[in-house]
């Protein structure tokens, strides 16, 4: 009897095993992207917006270019502000030994629409980029081609 009884078990234990495997295969087949989350300057002042979307399955530069022109887009919640100005884009995105170089329109540098403060919102886009994306160390970022700092003048004290 109790061989019987040992034997059914183990027949229980595979099969439970076997619809874990087929349930955990068919959930990672059936899973549309990965998720990511997202960080937005609330309009709260001191606040954080932080949001969860699926983007698709890529691979490498193209995971990551898929990335930045969905935080381009701006938060869908209407407590949160858009990083840069409506109708800033990524002109060209790609990663090179560890920095990640991005190319992105004049736009930005014109305070449009909700958008907060450039600087704010260009510390908050390599925060986004460097917290999703373990494997970039550093962000590189160009406007029309140009470095981002020629954008903006430095002072001097006299």
């Amino acid at each position: 009897m109790e061989k019987k009884i040992d034997l059914v078990s183990n027949v229980l234990k595979i099969m439970l095993l076997a619809v874990f495997a087929i349930s955990a295969t068919l959930y990672f087949i059936k899973t549309p992207g990965r998720r990511f989350l997202f960080r937005f300057e609330s309009v709260d002042k001191g606040k954080s917006s932080l949001e969860y979307r699926i983007l698709p399955h890529r691979k490498g530069d193209e995971a990551i270019s898929l990335y930045v022109d969905e935080l381009l887009l701006g938060p869908k919640t209407e407590r949160a502000r858009p990083i840069f100005s409506p109708g800033t884009e990524s002109k060209f995105c790609f990663l090179r030994e560890k920095t990640l170089f991005v190319n992105l329109s004049g736009e930005l540098l014109y305070r449009t629409g909700n958008a907060g403060e450039i600087m704010a919102g260009i510390e908050l886009f390599k925060k986004n980029i460097l917290k999703s994306f373990p494997k970039v160390k550093s962000v590189e970022i160009f406007i029309d081609g140009k470095e981002m700092l020629s954008h903006f003048p430095t002072f001097s004290e006299n």
